[in-house]
Protein backbone atom coordinates (compact mmCIF):
# COMPACT_ATOMS: atom_id res chain seq x y z
CA UNK A 1 0.00 0.00 0.00
CA UNK A 2 1.26 3.46 -0.91
CA UNK A 3 1.14 6.37 1.50
CA UNK A 4 1.58 10.09 1.08
CA UNK A 5 3.88 11.60 3.65
CA UNK A 6 3.24 15.30 4.08
CA UNK A 7 5.80 17.80 5.28
CA UNK A 8 5.08 21.34 6.37
CA UNK A 9 6.82 24.07 4.43
CA UNK A 10 6.78 27.46 6.11
CA UNK A 11 7.80 31.07 5.74
CA UNK A 12 7.81 32.73 9.15
CA UNK A 13 7.60 36.42 10.01
CA UNK A 14 7.29 37.75 6.45
CA UNK A 15 7.10 41.48 5.87
CA UNK A 16 7.33 43.28 2.53
CA UNK A 17 10.57 45.02 1.61
CA UNK A 18 8.58 48.29 1.56
CA UNK A 19 5.04 48.55 2.91
CA UNK A 20 4.05 51.10 0.26
CA UNK A 21 5.26 49.09 -2.76
CA UNK A 22 3.68 46.11 -4.56
CA UNK A 23 5.88 43.02 -4.34
CA UNK A 24 6.07 39.40 -5.50
CA UNK A 25 8.31 37.23 -3.32
CA UNK A 26 9.24 33.58 -3.79
CA UNK A 27 8.07 31.61 -0.76
CA UNK A 28 8.74 27.96 -1.56
CA UNK A 29 10.31 25.94 -4.38
CA UNK A 30 8.35 23.00 -5.76
CA UNK A 31 9.51 20.17 -8.01
CA UNK A 32 7.83 17.84 -10.49
CA UNK A 33 5.64 15.48 -8.47
CA UNK A 34 5.09 17.81 -5.51
CA UNK A 35 1.50 17.93 -4.27
CA UNK A 36 0.34 20.95 -2.26
CA UNK A 37 -2.64 19.81 -0.20
CA UNK A 38 -3.41 22.74 2.12
CA UNK A 39 -2.23 26.28 2.79
CA UNK A 40 -2.64 28.50 5.83
CA UNK A 41 -1.61 31.94 6.99
CA UNK A 42 -1.42 33.60 10.37
CA UNK A 43 -1.44 37.38 10.32
CA UNK A 44 0.52 38.28 13.44
CA UNK A 45 0.37 42.04 12.98
CA UNK A 46 -2.42 43.48 10.85
CA UNK A 47 -1.28 45.40 7.77
CA UNK A 48 -2.34 49.03 8.01
CA UNK A 49 -3.32 51.58 5.39
CA UNK A 50 -6.28 51.34 3.03
CA UNK A 51 -6.96 47.98 1.33
CA UNK A 52 -3.69 46.05 1.64
CA UNK A 53 -3.93 42.55 0.16
CA UNK A 54 -1.93 39.49 -0.75
CA UNK A 55 -2.39 36.15 -2.44
CA UNK A 56 -0.32 32.96 -2.59
CA UNK A 57 0.12 31.12 -5.87
CA UNK A 58 2.56 30.66 -8.72
CA UNK A 59 3.24 32.04 -12.19
CA UNK A 60 0.32 30.01 -13.59
CA UNK A 61 -2.22 31.34 -11.07
CA UNK A 62 -1.23 34.05 -8.58
CA UNK A 63 -3.93 32.98 -6.12
CA UNK A 64 -3.83 29.21 -6.66
CA UNK A 65 -3.62 28.53 -2.90
CA UNK A 66 -4.83 31.69 -1.15
CA UNK A 67 -6.93 34.45 -2.66
CA UNK A 68 -6.97 38.03 -1.46
CA UNK A 69 -10.40 37.24 0.02
CA UNK A 70 -8.94 34.32 2.04
CA UNK A 71 -6.04 36.26 3.47
CA UNK A 72 -7.66 39.42 4.84
CA UNK A 73 -4.30 40.78 5.97
CA UNK A 74 -5.83 43.88 7.51
CA UNK A 75 -6.98 41.73 10.45
CA UNK A 76 -4.97 39.36 12.62
CA UNK A 77 -5.71 35.67 12.92
CA UNK A 78 -5.55 32.30 11.21
CA UNK A 79 -6.57 32.09 7.55
CA UNK A 80 -7.19 28.97 5.42
CA UNK A 81 -6.50 28.88 1.69
CA UNK A 82 -9.33 28.02 -0.67
CA UNK A 83 -7.75 28.97 -4.00
CA UNK A 84 -8.33 27.14 -7.28
CA UNK A 85 -5.48 24.72 -6.47
CA UNK A 86 -7.74 23.06 -3.92
CA UNK A 87 -10.61 22.22 -6.24
CA UNK A 88 -9.01 18.84 -6.92
CA UNK A 89 -9.58 15.98 -4.49
CA UNK A 90 -6.12 16.01 -2.91
CA UNK A 91 -4.74 19.41 -3.85
CA UNK A 92 -2.56 20.68 -6.68
CA UNK A 93 0.03 18.43 -8.36
CA UNK A 94 3.01 20.13 -9.98
CA UNK A 95 4.05 18.67 -13.33
CA UNK A 96 6.97 21.12 -13.69
CA UNK A 97 9.31 22.79 -11.22
CA UNK A 98 8.08 26.18 -10.05
CA UNK A 99 8.06 28.65 -7.18
CA UNK A 100 5.13 29.40 -4.91
CA UNK A 101 5.00 33.15 -4.40
CA UNK A 102 3.26 35.70 -2.23
CA UNK A 103 1.87 38.60 -4.23
CA UNK A 104 1.55 41.66 -1.99
CA UNK A 105 -0.52 44.65 -3.06
CA UNK A 106 0.43 47.68 -1.05
CA UNK A 107 -2.11 49.75 0.79
CA UNK A 108 -2.57 53.43 0.20
CA UNK A 109 -2.21 55.95 2.98
CA UNK A 110 1.44 55.44 4.03
CA UNK A 111 1.29 51.89 5.49
CA UNK A 112 3.99 51.07 8.04
CA UNK A 113 3.16 47.76 9.74
CA UNK A 114 2.17 44.16 9.09
CA UNK A 115 3.63 40.68 9.48
CA UNK A 116 2.50 37.17 8.58
CA UNK A 117 3.57 33.54 8.64
CA UNK A 118 2.38 31.23 5.87
CA UNK A 119 2.68 27.47 5.58
CA UNK A 120 1.52 24.63 3.37
CA UNK A 121 1.57 20.84 3.40
CA UNK A 122 3.52 19.20 0.59
CA UNK A 123 4.00 15.56 -0.40
CA UNK A 124 5.95 13.79 -3.17
CA UNK A 125 3.72 11.61 -5.31
CA UNK A 126 6.50 9.90 -7.23
CA UNK A 127 9.42 7.96 -5.82
CA UNK A 128 12.72 9.81 -5.43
Amino acid sequence: MAYLQFARIRRQGWTPAAYGTNETTGFWSVQIGDLIAAAFMRVEAAFDGTAPSCSIGDDGDVDRFMTTTNTGIDTTGLKRGTGAGFTETLGFLYTAANNVDIVFTAATGSPTVGQLTAWAYKARVEPN
